[in-house]
């Protein structure tokens, strides 16, 4: 997958009103990979409207933030193991986040859909970075680096070489 096939996913909605979630934990190598593509997005033109929530380990500490915005959609973003080559990106459907590893975060990723929608209607999407490697550290691998700057390629990229230091 690329930027432009992510864009034509959610481009029926008004980017105002899609939250993104980066999961992900910095002490972890790859699992930051959430974090690490909200900081790319961050960067991009396409969506400089929505709201992007880096929420790491803890997107619980988000949700009234998210049902304030009232979004149509909501993006979680988070390394999972779904079995693809490391940093390939791909979008998960709902029935994959029960049977794969999504997340090393306190709450689960479906209960907190569960909240968010019983409070207001909206889309749930599921993107899944698959990691090299989840042991202890804090350097990202060469495959989630590659993997960002290929997915954001073609696009307008405002001073992203930080994240590779």
């Amino acid at each position: 997958m690329n930027f432009i096939q992510f864009t034509k996913r959610l481009k029926k909605f008004d980017t105002r009103k899609i939250v993104f979630v980066g999961l992900g934990s910095e002490t972890r190598k790859d699992d930051f990979a959430g974090v690490l593509f909200i900081r790319y997005l961050r960067s991009t033109k396409g969506f400089n409207k929505s709201i992007l929530i880096e929420a790491g380990r803890n997107p619980e500490n988000y949700l009234e933030k998210i049902l304030s915005i009232e979004p149509q959609a909501v993006v979680f973003v988070d390394a999972s193991q779904w079995g693809g080559k490391p940093g390939e990106i791909k979008w998960l459907n709902s029935d994959q986040i029960k049977s794969i590893s999504i997340s090393t975060h306190t709450f689960s990723i479906k209960m907190i859909e569960q909240y968010l929608s019983s409070h207001s209607p909206m889309k749930f999407f599921y993107l899944g970075i698959q990691p090299y490697t989840t042991e202890a550290g804090e350097e990202t691998s060469g495959y989630i680096k590659e993997a960002m700057h290929k997915f954001f390629s073609g696009k307008r990229i405002l001073s992203v070489n930080w994240l590779l230091l």
